[in-house]
């Protein structure tokens, strides 16, 4: 009559380890998701830092006399790495939502500060583009991770362009998923009418659905203001 009673306690020895794992396994999930929060918290700190630099060397540019191309480029330069990092970090921010098991709330909205700083760059850039007469080209990217499928395609070409042009193409994506949390998404997507997605603003000009490259490339090349070496082989495709 003992045989019950030890595959009772073999039972209860099973049920033990496997809540134990579990729990390990939950703890190990909060301890990853709070060192996430913290390091994109200081990235977010960093960002603004850059942001009121850049602003400051804006001003700086107005108020004094203007001195040319050299103090453009070093404004032009620091503009093209913070967005870079940003974008970078807005990035890891996606990836770390969708593995995240907790937190979610505050991983949106850190995303959400992350989408505000892109806008603040973008209007950033356009002022500096006429200051320093910069020949760039600025594309807004509106787009939905959970309701487009194909907004990935349009990410691809727009990547693609942008290693061509490096600093004289700049990419703003707008995530509006996140539209029902920042009144400003939903301001800009009744300015330009966002109906559908994926969606190109380029100068005054609005591209719904999927651009293919072919035709970006020839959108792209005719919103510079003179010619690029790069597009003598790009509009020959």
């Amino acid at each position: 009559m003992a045989r019950p009673k030890a595959d009772m306690k073999k039972h209860i020895s099973v049920a033990l380890v496997a809540l134990l794992i579990f729990s390990l396994g939950v703890t190990l999930g909060i301890i990853i998701d709070y060192e996430r929060y913290s390091w994109l918290k200081s990235e977010k700190m960093q960002q603004d830092v850059n942001f009121q630099s850049l602003q400051l060397q804006y001003l700086y540019l107005t108020t004094i006399e203007f001195q040319g191309n050299g103090t453009c480029s070093v404004l032009l330069a620091s503009l093209e790495d913070s967005i870079a990092d940003l974008g970078y970090t807005l990035d890891l921010v996606t990836r770390y939502e969708k593995d995240s098991k907790a937190n979610t709330e505050e991983f949106t909205l850190i995303k959400r500060n992350y989408i505000i700083d892109n806008i603040k760059y973008w209007l950033f850039a356009d002022q500096v583009k006429e200051k320093c007469q910069k020949d760039m080209v600025i594309i807004l990217y509106f787009f939905s991770e959970k309701g487009c499928n194909i907004c990935p395609d349009q990410g691809v070409v727009l990547t693609y362009y942008k290693k061509i042009f490096q600093d004289r193409l700049l990419v703003f994506p707008i995530d509006t998923d996140l539209s029902k949390e920042e009144p400003l998404i939903r301001m800009m997507m009744r300015q330009y009418n966002i109906t559908a997605y994926p969606t190109v603003i380029v100068g005054d000009d609005k591209y719904e659905g999927v651009v293919p490259m072919r035709e970006m490339g020839r959108i792209i090349c005719e919103s510079f203001d003179s010619n690029q070496p790069e597009c003598i082989d790009i509009l020959r495709i």
